[in-house]
């Protein structure tokens, strides 16, 4: 599971949302990609140490195994993070 720390305010995260589609599309339905917004979601944000938007997280039996963050990650960077864990 991958999940994207965002905010709606965040000029970024609208523009990783290309990205984000792009990848989906390319891991179909073996993988999710979930969306929480810090400013609803602060503690959560806090607990992950969350210091920017947008921030994407990859977890494997509930623990963090993966991380992209920044302005503008690519489509090799997030593929990277969501499909990693799984290669043997």
């Amino acid at each position: 599971m991958a999940v994207e720390f965002m905010s709606y305010g965040c000029a970024h995260c609208r523009a990783i949302e290309p990205v984000l589609q792009q990848v989906a599309d390319m891991i179909g339905p073996k993988e999710r990609i979930f969306r929480v917004n810090i400013a609803v979601e602060q503690e959560l944000a806090e607990s992950y140490e969350i210091q920017g938007t947008p921030t994407l997280i990859m977890f494997l039996n509930g623990r963090e195994v993966g991380r992209v963050e920044g302005p503008s990650p690519t489509v090799s960077s997030v593929l990277k993070v969501v499909t990693q864990p799984f290669e043997s």
